[in-house]
């Protein structure tokens, strides 16, 4: 198994790095990213810590990608946690335009996880900048269902080891907790409308807290076990369903777009979008979180026009 990581110097990029490594989740590690000095320290230093564990880790380039399994594209322009996140777009669009055509070129086979900011419209700028198929291209979101279980488990006094449950929509502020997907040792809850409210609000003191601390870091622990979840899921062909972001063809009720909603992952990528029966309340918030992403949709689809990179029709 051999996964290669952009923008590898990074905070999610690095974090990422040290935990697939040193779980012996590839048998290969290429690290990428434009401080060549600082990647290239990392690679020394993780190749030392992952020796005894018959991993190799190592900074590259491009062609080094080849043959890769998986890529992980944290390779951006980050602002705060709270910044709406359309602000970095125009800034990371051509980056992935042009990042995209290298990957297609030196490994098409390969399944691409983006990570950047805002993950949806650049999950979205990547499959209309080169030749990969739909299943191949995966937005990461995961973190959103990991807090949502986080604060669900505390809404409803259990430890979070035995709460699942997923967030769906946007990958920023309409993200949509299914409350309904909740379960608790396997069985469905139900949540009073007090205690829903105790889980968004829970959402807003986070990252409130996270930015008053001004710390100039993204959430990169969180990313790197989140990354670690979704790459077994795809090493293992496992049949958990988890939530990121896909292209979609009609499901949900939408197209031209990438959003988050429930997959199952393989070695192919996406094996499978799962379509669930929402109830009203949380299928009119998927509605609007998709009104919310579509004006990213026209930008990523212009700006790529305008600078050549747009490789296929929405």
């Amino acid at each position: 198994m051999k996964i290669s990581i952009l923008g590898a110097a990074g905070c999610v990029g690095m974090s990422a790095a040290f935990e697939i490594a040193t779980s012996r989740l590839a048998d290969e590690v290429v690290l990428l990213d434009v401080r060549e000095n600082l990647v290239r320290h990392h690679a020394i230093d993780l190749q030392t810590a992952a020796a005894g564990l018959d991993v190799s880790v190592k900074a590259g380039r491009y062609e080094d990608t080849a043959g890769s399994d998986i890529v992980i594209h944290a390779a951006g322009v980050h602002g705060d946690i709270t910044a709406d996140r359309s602000e970095m777009l125009a800034k990371n669009i051509r980056t992935t335009g042009e990042l995209a055509a290298r990957l297609h070129r030196h490994c098409p086979d390969a399944v691409v996880v983006t990570v950047v900011n805002p993950v949806d419209a650049l999950n979205w700028a990547f499959w209309l900048a080169a030749g990969f198929e739909r299943r191949q291209i995966v937005g990461y979101s995961l973190n959103d269902s990991l807090r949502f279980r986080q604060f669900a488990a505390r809404a409803k006094a259990v430890p979070v080891s035995r709460i699942g449950g997923l967030a769906i929509g946007e990958h920023g502020f309409t993200q949509v907790p299914l409350f309904s997907s909740v379960r608790i040792d396997g069985r469905a809850v139900p949540f009073s409308e007090e205690e829903k409210q105790q889980v968004r609000g829970a959402y807003r003191e986070f990252f409130e807290a996270l930015e008053g601390l001004q710390a100039d870091r993204t959430t990169g622990w969180t990313c790197a076990i989140g990354l670690a979840a979704l790459t077994r899921a795809i090493t293992g062909d496992s049949s958990e369903i988890v939530a990121a972001s896909a292209v979609l063809e009609g499901e949900y009720g939408q197209r031209g777009l990438s959003m988050g909603v429930p997959v199952r992952l393989g070695r192919r990528g996406i094996e499978e979008i799962v379509q669930w029966h929402l109830p009203h309340d949380e299928q009119a918030a998927l509605e609007r979180s998709a009104l919310a992403l579509a004006k990213n949709v026209g930008i990523v689809e212009e700006t790529l026009k305008h600078s050549g990179q747009r490789r296929r029709s929405a």
